[in-house]
């Protein structure tokens, strides 16, 4: 019999954090069997880890490095469930977790279901900013609601949804889940965000890694906007307005952060401002990543 649900964990130097995620999946309770897959890219002992460990947990590893969307599909086509769940190995999840995901699914009808991500403490300044700058629509609450987006680090799919729209695209990490949710919009996939299925994530610690990231993530943006002709289109198709528009669509980014993370998060903010700070560095970040594709774009154009 197949499982009703399959795991899949993408893993690139997760030695340090594998345990505990698989640890946290592995004690989930779900109405039937489910499996768990971890797809493994890094170096540092990682696959050997979680065969010793874990023997119940199926393990791929690749020698070549791949994008997290890339380790995804992988374990998507190996799965055997009906559910198909994903999480990142940096991310413990709460109890329940599988199961409601599942049951959006299973029992209500949605082809898409996903949760929100609360921040490991105690963490470091940049690890705050990473947090918000990041995962500013998936802050922890009460609400449930349909959505146009998920974070895929806490999300699961109707099997045979996620395989009619291809998987995650390549070429859009870290974005990628913003053109798959709209081309499962597109065909009137229905997609919900529970934020009380929460996981809880471990953010890069040092200002030098969360300011590069945010310039990985604004060159993947600036791709996605001219993909999807989105928000922003007329800064990332022209090699010039992108560089001159870069102080205001940081700005911009940076007022809309603050404004998403005051209201779960202000006294935290009130009493670190220097996370306050880093943010603002960060949206600046963000913008030279997204000029610079979009001058990129202009140049092959």
């Amino acid at each position: 019999m197949s499982p009703v649900a399959s795991v899949i964990i993408p893993s690139f130097q997760s030695a340090n954090t594998i345990d505990a995620c698989l640890s946290g999946v592995l004690a989930q309770s779900l109405a039937a069997d489910f499996e768990v897959i971890v797809v493994d890219s890094g170096n540092d002992g990682t696959a050997e880890l979680v065969r010793r460990r874990f023997p119940a947990v199926r393990v791929v590893h690749c020698q070549d490095r791949l994008d997290p969307g890339v380790a995804r599909n992988t374990g998507a086509r190996l799965a055997t469930g009906g559910v198909l769940v994903f999480i990142d190995s940096d991310c413990i999840p709460d109890a329940g977790w599988a199961q409601r995901l599942c049951d959006w699914i299973d029992n209500d009808g949605y082809d898409a279901a996903g949760g929100a991500v609360r921040n490991v403490e105690p963490a470091s300044v940049a690890a705050w900013a990473g947090y918000f700058c990041e995962f500013r629509e998936f802050l922890p609450g009460a609400a449930a609601a349909p959505a146009v987006n998920l974070t895929l680090g806490n999300a699961a799919y109707r099997r045979e949804v996620f395989e009619r729209y291809g998987g995650f695209p390549d070429g859009y990490f870290p974005q990628e889940d913003q053109v798959f949710h709209q081309r499962l919009r597109a065909g009137g996939a229905r997609i919900v965000l529970d934020r009380r299925i929460v996981v809880t994530h471990a953010h890069r610690s040092r200002p030098r890694a969360f300011l590069s990231h945010q310039v990985r993530i604004g060159t993947a943006n600036a791709r996605v906007v001219r993909a999807l002709s989105a928000r922003g289109v007329w800064f990332a198709r022209s090699r010039w307005r992108a560089s001159v528009g870069l102080p205001f669509l940081a700005t911009y980014r940076f007022a809309r952060t603050v404004a998403a993370c005051w209201r779960n998060e202000r006294f935290l903010m009130l009493r670190r401002p220097a996370v306050i700070g880093l943010c603002w560095l960060g949206a600046f970040a963000w913008g030279i990543g997204f000029a610079r594709a979009s001058t990129a774009a202009g140049a092959e154009g």
